[in-house]
């Protein structure tokens, strides 16, 4: 055993589970640095039934807050930018680290939100961001140093390591996720091909307003392990996105390279650094049913096609997007703040 003092780190996300501490489990037990083991301990913004709100991300925060003031954290690790606004507001004491991990937005905050997240933004001492579009992104938007932007990979384990039973009678092509999706056009797309099965596991608010057509199955709220099966048995992945600008949808991106999916993606910001057009994945303009009609209509009838795209695919996720790949970037951060 270490005789050297533990580095102490604090987690703290919208996770209902009171002790999700994602980098910790990804670590390991025997991950240390100088010779220092981890002493981590997990904190929740999320209240009953994973219900987060203003007064749920307060409690939250200052639980952390009385921690620390007990006993001092070296890093704090905040999943989230709204967790991680709240713990720079209410959560922070001392002297320790504030890694913004997970630093995504699906919708960039405007007026008095921006103004209050901007200062509290910039005490944190670095972001884990998954995109060099992000960083880009948000140096700009926040005013934040570019030093402080660090690029990390989206690197998860696969979603699922085998499916459960295939539950559409039919083959089709599938879309995953709920975040800035463009689900119109996923409906116009199914309609162009009314030979051809589709599915949406998504939320009920991405088809609020739209007529969905026979040939569409949309699901809506499935658990993780029954939503990834889908994708599994689909003949192709789809990930409509609703802009150029949208930098989101990673999630089910990796997780479909993962499980070796051809995928047809909108060519969004950060995309294209997980996806290259041809080899792991074909990449459509946003906002075109047309397009994606075209990219369908050509997995349907190249299958050869579809199978080297997702092989490629799963090669360059193995390699680039695995949990060793999130290690190695945590490590990297933790020796030059604390070897």
């Amino acid at each position: 055993m270490s005789s050297q003092p533990p580095i102490r780190i604090a987690t703290i996300s919208n996770n209902p589970d009171p002790d999700w501490a994602w980098l910790r489990d990804v670590a390991g037990a025997d991950f240390t640095i100088a010779n220092r083991p981890l002493e981590w301990r997990a904190f929740s913004v999320a209240g009953k039934a994973g219900v987060e709100n203003a007064a749920t991300r307060f409690f939250g925060t200052r639980r952390l807050a009385f921690a620390a003031a007990k006993k001092p954290f070296d890093l704090i690790v905040s999943h989230g930018p709204w967790t991680t606004a709240w713990t720079e507001w209410f959560g922070r004491k001392g002297a320790a680290k504030h890694l913004a991990y997970s630093f995504n937005f699906t919708d960039l905050p405007t007026g008095p939100r921006k103004a209050i997240m901007r200062p509290a933004f910039n005490k944190v001492d670095a972001f884990a961001v998954f995109t060099d579009a992000e960083q880009k992104l948000y140096e700009h938007f926040f005013n934040l140093h570019e030093s402080k932007l660090l690029r990390a990979p989206w690197g998860v384990a696969p979603p699922i390591a085998s499916p459960g039973e295939k539950t559409i009678d039919s083959d089709y092509y599938a879309a995953l996720g709920g975040e800035a999706r463009d689900y119109a056009v996923l409906c116009e797309a199914a309609r162009r091909c009314p030979g051809l099965q589709f599915v949406a596991v998504a939320r009920p608010q991405n088809f609020d307003g739209l007529e969905v057509p026979d040939n569409l199955t949309v699901l809506f709220n499935l658990p993780f392990e029954e939503a990834w099966s889908i994708i599994w048995h689909a003949k192709a992945a789809l990930l409509p996105l609703r802009s150029r600008e949208t930098p989101c949808g990673l999630v089910s991106l990796v997780g479909a390279m993962h499980l070796g999916k051809a995928q047809i993606v909108t060519a969004a910001a950060g995309v294209s650094e997980y996806i290259e057009d041809e080899k792991t994945g074909l990449l459509i303009p946003p906002n075109e049913a047309e397009a994606l009609t075209t990219a369908v209509q050509r997995l349907e009838n190249d299958p050869a096609l579809a199978a080297r795209l997702g092989d490629t695919a799963r090669t360059y996720a193995a390699a680039h997007c695995s949990e060793a790949a999130t290690v190695a970037f945590f490590r990297g951060l933790m020796e030059r703040w604390f070897a």
